[in-house]
């Protein structure tokens, strides 16, 4: 089994940034922490899995990256868009699902 080094790109901290603020503004602040955890979480998964995603579909994600694979977290609400390359994963970007089109 391969693993990965797992990178999160500036924009997709921006990204955590956001939904960290969005969350927060919604409930508590300790509430916007607790759900980035739990992405980050979900990235860290990717050290191990990134190889069984196949390349994305959607025209979005090729936008971000050429050679884009996605992974749909917090029950589809989110979508990571990431590449591989090298022994290297590189979280793009980390977006609402409902803008996944093909």
């Amino acid at each position: 089994m391969k693993t990965y080094r797992v990178i999160v790109d500036n924009e997709a901290v921006s990204d955590l940034n956001s939904v960290s603020a969005y969350v927060a503004g919604l409930y508590r602040p300790e509430s916007g922490h607790k759900y980035v955890s739990r992405i980050l979480g979900k990235l860290a998964s990717l050290s191990f899995t990134a190889d069984i995603y196949p390349y994305s579909r959607y025209a979005i994600a090729k936008a971000i990256h050429p050679k884009a694979k996605t992974l749909s977290i917090i029950n589809h609400k989110w979508t990571v868009v990431f590449h591989v390359s090298g022994s290297f994963v590189f979280v793009d970007r980390i977006i609402p699902s409902k803008m996944m089109i093909k």
